[in-house]
């Protein structure tokens, strides 16, 4: 995510010299990418989703980017769910070994954590209808407050490329700790999750 982050604010220019069309197509290929490579991130694509709205707010018609996008996004989380899941069973194979373990047990809010980075929920082994019922209730409202600060952000994405990329990072390494701690104190998770929203207070407080 961090290459992305770091190109973002020459990056508009060049997707403002393209045809809506190809703009939404190559940021489409690029969130989805974003998603399934970077696997322990939480909800990843936010910085290509940033410049997506960026992008409306330079000008272009707001359904032929958001629709587009959006669809890329869901897609994205189904393909790198599947991805991890399938990449976690060809490791089984080689392992035979340990094909018989079956999959921790997780709390409510571990199993949270575990949804909202879809590679990792693939390759943890939870249900398909537990991770898209939780991956889409994440999705929705940080698909619209993504796609409005891109549009807020239009003329000064290199800020909000930045706080994107130090909000990327913190919350990744707060999921990890946290799922590491809940197969061995499931209450600790309550107390990383609450870090975690006052981590985010800090950031938006940065932000304004």
């Amino acid at each position: 995510m961090m290459p992305v982050v770091a190109a973002a604010p020459a990056l508009l220019p060049a997707l403002n010299a393209l045809p809506t069309a190809a703009a939404v197509a190559a940021l489409c290929v690029a969130v989805v990418a974003e998603i399934v490579l970077v696997p322990a991130v939480l909800l990843p694509g936010g910085t290509v989703t940033l410049l997506a709205g960026a992008l409306i707010g330079a000008g272009r018609p707001a359904l032929a980017v958001a629709v587009p996008v959006i669809v890329a996004v869901v897609a994205g989380d189904q393909l790198a769910f599947f991805s991890g899941a399938a990449l976690t069973g060809w490791w089984r194979r080689r392992r035979p070994g340990r094909a018989e373990q079956q999959p921790a047990r997780r709390g409510r809010t571990a199993a949270w954590l575990t949804a909202s980075m879809p590679s990792v929920a693939g390759g943890a082994g939870m249900r398909y209808r537990s991770f898209a019922a939780r991956i889409l209730v994440m999705r929705v409202p940080w698909l619209a407050a993504a796609l409005s600060a891109g549009i807020l952000a239009a003329h000064s994405l290199a800020r909000i490329g930045h706080v994107a990329g130090i909000a990327g990072l913190v919350a990744s390494g707060v999921v990890l700790t946290a799922l590491l701690v809940a197969h061995h104190r499931p209450g600790a998770v309550r107390e990383v999750a609450r870090r975690t929203m006052t981590m985010m207070r800090r950031l938006s407080t940065t932000i304004m």
